[in-house]
């Protein structure tokens, strides 16, 4: 079972919050993950609309890599069709060299109406394009030819010549969708799932092809907030889970088309929402003290929801207090994960047992 912290960093510049404030905040909350014993950290990407701030996740874990020395650093994920792909691959290569082999790829095809309309990239375009930067960016990080061409639908490169050669023989790949053809095509190569399997496609596909899936990561971003009680918890992240849930909500779709003022989220939906586990919106609060969040992660860690085997915390949602989030961070490292790591490994111990190799 793996520990991480994932992060969307955003700016609050409605609360006056500049991008230098909110790109050091994330920084620091990343370097103190290492400190706590998580496994790894994530950031986010997106462009031009409320998720600023975050346009250049790779830039920002350099600057985690040259704080950290254990810890692995990645992507939740690369908007691919944004990027020209040898310079994704170069970018890629120099991220996993400054970090000394720690870098893993988070990968999706990008969700934003404003990125696509700005890039000038047609949205219908999305997963092609995503599939072939993915081949492009394995032939230059994993292939053995040194100088070859690529002629594709989306991208023509003629004449590469490949020098950029990351620390790690295998870059680990995990792909960030919940569509069942794209998490398909993810099992059939063997790439980890930065998201839950929520048909199932993925457990299927994964042992079709002879691999055990509970061997990979699998599994999302969860919003924890802990605190002595579970209101002060809830009063520490309601706000900025509200805010994220109608970023989401407001947002135009990828025609274009603007949902209505009534497609808000509600305070009193976010609070029904941390009660009762419903997801009334994009950014629910799991909040509570640390017996209480033990009590609604066991079931989880049990399977009883679905195999996970990664465990991602968004601890900061956009206009958390600092210390707010670093106190989730330390109650969960210090009394939460011990226990859920007792656990994984008596389930996995179990099922070792019943399903010897």
């Amino acid at each position: 079972m793996r520990f991480s912290i994932i992060a969307g960093p955003r700016q609050r510049a409605d609360l006056g919050q500049s991008a230098a404030e909110a790109w050091w905040n994330y920084v620091g909350d990343a370097v103190l993950a290492e400190e706590l014993g998580y496994d790894a950290v994530y950031f986010g990407e997106h462009h031009f609309c409320f998720a600023s701030g975050n346009s250049s996740p790779l830039t920002m874990l350099a600057a985690v890599a040259a704080r950290t020395s254990r810890i692995r650093l990645g992507t939740s994920v690369i908007c691919a069709p944004f990027h020209n792909p040898l310079r994704l691959a170069e970018d890629i290569a120099a991220v996993d060299i400054a970090s000394n082999g720690r870098f893993e790829l988070g990968i999706g095809v990008g969700s934003q109406w404003e990125e696509f309309r700005t890039f000038g990239i047609d949205p219908k375009e999305r997963f092609g394009r995503t599939w072939e930067v993915i081949d492009i960016l394995e032939k230059c990080l994993h292939g053995e030819e040194t100088e070859f061409d690529h002629k594709g639908r989306y991208y023509d490169f003629p004449g590469v010549r490949w020098i950029m050669r990351p620390v790690q023989k295998r870059i680990p790949i995990l792909w960030g969708g919940f569509g069942p053809k794209g998490v398909q095509r993810a099992a059939e190569r063997g790439y980890h799932l930065i998201a839950p399997d929520v048909t199932g496609t993925y457990d299927r596909v994964m042992r079709e092809h002879g691999r055990r899936p509970e061997d990979h990561l699998i599994g999302f971003v969860n919003h924890v907030s802990i605190a002595d009680t579970w209101e002060e918890a809830f009063q520490a992240t309601a706000e900025p889970c509200q805010w994220v849930s109608n970023q989401y909500a407001l947002r135009p779709g990828l025609d274009g088309t603007v949902p209505p003022a009534s497609a808000a989220v509600s305070m009193e939906a976010i609070r029904h929402g941390a009660e009762t586990g419903e997801q009334v919106g994009f950014a629910v609060p799991n909040p509570g003290t640390v017996e209480q969040i033990i009590e609604k992660f066991l079931p989880i860690v049990r399977g009883e929801r679905g195999l996970i085997t990664h465990l991602g915390l968004e601890v900061r949602a956009p206009g958390t207090r600092t210390e707010d989030a670093h106190r989730t961070m330390r109650l969960f490292a210090e009394h939460v994960m011990p226990v859920l790591k007792e656990e994984a490994a008596r389930q996995s111990a179990g099922a070792s047992e019943e399903n010897p190799r």
